[in-house]
């Protein structure tokens, strides 16, 4: 009985381990990420002084006009905190989000706008987040960096700032849950890639690692200046993954805000565009962190890609050979898809999930989409941003950009 999942040779016997080890690893991530949210933080949180509130500078980059752009830019003044400045930036004057930026800039002083001029060593967002910064309060002692397209919660900035408290946490950040409105195959890809990712993030960061995720950090101005961060970013190819390798390299901590996951329906519309955007995360994945990349990732990978492909050989060789479908792996396949399956059932304990039904049919092929943008990595040190190709140095520094 047992062969049938295993097979009857060491080739299929061997995949059977290799494929265990990927879904259990998946899947503890995805348990930790529901007890870390429910029971571990929520006791950290309990820890925190409710009354620390330092001034906070947030430095929102701007680009073009993304869904509910408006509402986000004011979700931004809307927050129950105390003392705190917003700084909205541009790469240029003429970029289509200034006209809405300055309606906000008339109705609440707290809101500051900068034009950062065009980059030329670093990405773009780095230089505008660097250009914002120039402008930010002599008395902020918290700099906080969230993106356009979410809208934070009334209690987003205390959320975010509350574990800096702790002269042991260098940087937090939150993430986003992204809610399919359409069903559609490219929005549930985007929506599982994202899941994927934080609950990486969040055991990463629990365990001696460290995920940032550049819609929401914060951290104290004086961690910003010691650990030069201006000047990484001045030359770097990403924000959040440059800062990452500050933090790991200084051995800092950094620490997940599980009530800092905004919630939004901007997703991408189609599988090519999530397979060119988990590519860019990769990629910088690949210049950041280049070992991790390559060992344990490649095995993973590879596994993967194996075991997804072994289901229709193992079908097809049945009728064209006398081996039985079992003998050919088949069923090892059957056991890697329905443990990712398995691990698909605990997401709804992490956040919403709108056809869910769809999404859990569809995991094969949302798998199989992960491994296409993995191996597209190994075939270029080139990242397209927001319209920008950047070439990259092994370091992630950004050796060329052409518009």
């Amino acid at each position: 009985m047992l062969n049938w999942f295993y097979g009857t040779n060491i080739y299929t016997q061997v995949m059977f381990c290799l494929g265990m080890a990927v879904v259990t690893g998946d899947f503890l991530a995805s348990v930790f990420t529901i007890v870390y949210q429910k029971s571990i933080y929520k006791s950290r949180r309990k820890r925190c002084d409710e009354t620390y509130a330092p001034k906070c500078s947030i430095v929102v980059p701007c680009k073009g006009i993304p869904k509910n752009f408006g509402n986000n830019l004011r979700g931004f003044l809307a927050l129950d905190y105390p003392d705190f400045e917003v700084i909205y930036v541009t790469e240029s004057g003429s970029d289509a989000a200034v006209p809405e930026i300055k309606k906000i800039l008339s109705e609440d002083n707290r809101a500051k706008f900068t034009v950062a001029g065009l980059a030329t060593e670093c990405a773009q967002k780095n230089h505008n987040m660097l250009a914002a910064l120039r402008e930010a309060s002599d008395r902020s002692e918290v700099f906080v960096f969230a993106d356009s397209d979410i809208k934070p919660a009334p209690y987003w900035l205390k959320e975010i700032v509350l574990p800096l408290q702790d002269k042991k946490v260098t940087v937090t950040t939150g993430f986003r849950w992204l809610l399919s409105s359409t069903g559609s195959i490219g929005e549930l890809c985007h929506s599982y890639v994202n899941i994927f990712i934080y609950t990486c993030f969040c055991t990463a960061c629990y365990f001696g690692g460290v995920g940032l995720w550049g819609g929401t950090m914060a951290i104290r101005r004086k961690d910003f200046e010691e650990l030069g961060v201006a000047k990484k970013w001045s030359r770097a190819a990403v924000d959040d993954m440059s800062l990452s390798a500050i933090v790991l390299k200084n051995r800092r901590k950094a620490v997940v805000v599980p009530t800092c996951l905004t919630v939004t329906d901007d997703l991408l519309p189609t599988v090519g565009a999530t397979v060119s955007w988990f590519e860019r995360q990769i990629m910088y994945f690949k210049s950041y962190q280049t070992i991790l990349w390559v060992i344990p990732t490649l095995p993973i990978v590879l596994t993967a890609v194996a075991l997804l492909c072994l289901l229709p050989f193992a079908a097809a060789g049945h009728f064209l050979t006398d081996y039985s479908f079992w003998d050919l792996g088949g069923g090892v396949s059957i056991v890697f898809i329905l443990g990712h399956t398995l691990t698909a059932f605990l997401y709804p304990a992490i956040g919403k999930m709108p056809y869910y039904g769809r999404f859990l049919l569809l995991q094969p092929f949302l798998r199989f989409t992960q491994v296409v943008s993995y191996f597209r990595t190994w075939c270029t040190r080139t990242i397209t941003w927001a319209g920008i190709k950047y070439r990259l140095a092994f370091n992630g520094d950004v050796k060329s950009l052409r518009r």
